[in-house]
C-alpha cells in the first residue's frame, strides 16, 4: 500500500527506459494491452523487446503470431537489436506460429 492508502499495482517493465518511465514503470501487470499501428511501425520489435526484456528460466515467456511473417525470419531481423538474446530463444522464449492452426478452420 502505498502513503496515500492506494495499492499499487505491479508493473512490468517494457524494456525501453523512457517509456516506463512515462508508464510509471511499465505496463500494468497482467493487464490486457493491444499493440496497433501501420506496417512497418515497429509494433513486433516492440513486443519482442518486451518479451526478451521479461522472459527467464523461471519465468518462461511464450510469443505466438498469427499470420504473420514465419518466426525464424522475425528472429533473424530481430538480431540487430542491442535487447536481443539468443540464450533465450528456445529456453525462456518460445516462440508459436499459429498460422496453420488458424488456416485449418472453417
Amino acid at each position: 500500500m502505498s502513503h496515500d492508502g492506494k495499492v499499487g499495482i505491479p508493473r512490468l517493465a517494457t524494456g525501453v527506459p523512457g517509456l516506463d518511465a512515462v508508464l510509471g514503470g511499465g505496463l500494468p501487470e497482467l493487464s490486457f494491452n493491444i499493440l496497433a499501428g501501420a506496417p512497418g511501425s515497429g509494433k513486433t520489435t516492440f513486443a519482442h523487446q518486451i518479451v526478451f526484456a521479461n522472459a527467464a528460466p523461471d519465468r518462461p515467456a511464450l510469443y505466438f503470431t498469427v499470420l504473420g511473417e514465419p518466426s525464424i525470419k522475425m528472429l533473424r531481423y530481430q538480431q540487430q537489436f542491442q535487447f536481443f538474446d539468443p540464450a533465450k530463444v528456445g529456453t525462456a522464449i518460445r516462440f508459436i506460429n499459429l498460422s496453420q492452426v488458424v488456416l485449418e478452420q472453417d
